[in-house]
Order: C-alpha cells, then structure tokens, then sequence
C-alpha cells in the first residue's frame, strides 16, 4: 500500500468496483486531483457471501484468501499502470462485507472531500450504491459515465445547475475554474430553484439559462446542456432539503444528463 500524500488541499476517495469501466473512472480521478492539487485512494469492497457462499468455515477462509490475494493483484497493477503514465502515487484499501456498511463506514473514518465513482444502475434488489451514496451520505461526488474520460479538468466548460451552493462546493467550483477566463453557465428552472445575484455573484463570470417550469423543462434544460458543450453539470444537493432526493430535479438531471454530474453537498 502506497504513503498518503499529506499537503493535498483535497482528499480524493475512488470507490472501484474493478469493472471494465475502473481505468477511465481512476484516470478522471487522477486528473481531478491534478487540477485541484490533490490525493487518490482507491476503495473496493467485495461482498464477502459472494466468495464463500456455503463452504465449511476452513475452505471459506482459504477461498477468502486467494480471493484477497487476487484482487489486490488486480488493485495494484492497475494502479501501478495509472501511476507510471500520470507521475501520481495513489494509496489503496480492499475490504470484505456488505458494501452499503463497508462504504459508509470507510467515509465516516476517512472523511474525503470528494468520492468518484462510475454510474451504475439500480439491480434487483434496489438502488445502486451510487444512489445510496448520494441519499445516504453528505460528501461531493463526481459521477462519470462509461465514456466519459477528462483528458484534464483545466480550462474545463463548467456548468451549475440551480441554487444552493455552499462555501465548500464554492470553492471547489473556484479551484477548478482557477486558470480558466470561460464563464460559468447557470442552468435553472423558473419556480423550482430560484438562483439569487448573492450565490452566483462569487463565481464572477457566469451566463444564466432560464426555463420555465413544466413538464418538459428538464429535458430542454439537458438538451442545453450538451448543446453548450458543458463538461461537467455541478449540482448542489442542498436545494433538494425540501424533497426525497430520489424525486428532486437534481435526481432527475442527474438521470437524464449525458454528460458527468457533480453532486456538491
């Protein structure tokens, strides 16, 4: 396991689950912590009924081994790869168990500023553990798709959807729009989340698009979106307090967007 990095100004969990897609959601990680100045962990979380489903207690400890002894074999030369090509040490964790404790408890001892993760569906038993996350917990997560790669986040097309922002969603908005001159777009809806000249002040260059409340608002609200070449849609989960998160428009936008959410708590 490779030293942390203790003079990031961030701290940047990646919850993995080693699928195809893990590569592209580690490199935006990567990138990410360049452009913000900041430290990569990896997390994976192995159900562990999964591994030893009714074998006796000595054969489940022997598969539970070679099964560790695998993945981190799979973790590190992963890793190792990333690290090689992008010139960053990255630090990882594999733990066995529910995956819904396992990812709630490492967050609330590791406490990172901000959790990438890839977007996954809900299965037969209920939501994805992306959804869990976002309902459950109070972090920033960035959320990408299985195409969407950040060559870097500098000089990154940025786009807010709606109000809320608070002063640490803020300042990571700051940090990454540090050395661009692009304004930020502002993506609302009229009568749902109304957007005050205080919150969008501190953003400094900003263009506003305004759509009128109604049935079709959000799909004319995404369709914007990427007509506008927007990178990467920052939502603030803090405009939801009123709603189920699951029923929110940030929720909505975060299910019809085609391109990267952050969701900034």
């Amino acid at each position: 396991m490779t030293a942390k990095n203790t003079s990031s100004k961030y701290r940047i969990s990646v919850l993995l689950d080693l699928s195809k897609s893990s590569e592209l959601v580690l490199t935006n990680a990567v990138q990410l912590a360049k452009t913000l100045n900041g430290s990569v962990e990896v997390f994976h979380v192995k159900p562990a009924a999964d591994i030893v489903k009714r074998e006796s207690q000595l054969s489940a400890i022997r598969t539970i081994y070679k099964d560790d002894r695998d993945t981190r074999s799979k973790m590190q030369d992963l890793i190792r790869s990333i690290e090689q090509e992008e010139g960053i040490t990255l630090s990882y964790k594999l733990e066995y168990g529910n995956v819904k404790n396992r990812v709630r408890d490492y967050l609330a001892l590791q406490k990172p500023d901000i959790l990438v993760l890839g977007k996954r569906r809900a299965g037969f038993f209920g939501e994805s553990i992306t959804d869990f996350v976002i309902n459950e917990i109070n972090i920033n997560v960035l959320i990408t798709g299985k195409d969407d790669k950040f060559h870097t986040f500098k000089d990154i097309n940025l786009g807010v959807f709606g109000s809320g922002l608070r002063e640490n969603g803020l300042e990571i908005i700051k940090d990454l729009k540090r050395d661009s001159e692009k304004p930020v777009r502002i993506f609302n809806i009229k009568g749902k989340v109304q957007l005050s000249e205080q919150e969008i002040h501190p953003l400094q260059k900003t263009v506003s698009y305004v759509f009128s409340e109604g049935a079709n608002a959000l799909d004319g609200l995404v369709s914007y979106v990427s007509r506008t070449n927007t990178q990467l849609l920052c939502v603030p989960k803090s405009q939801s307090k009123t709603l189920a998160f699951q029923t929110s428009p940030a929720k909505q936008v975060l299910r019809k967007a085609n391109v990267p959410i952050f969701i900034m708590a």
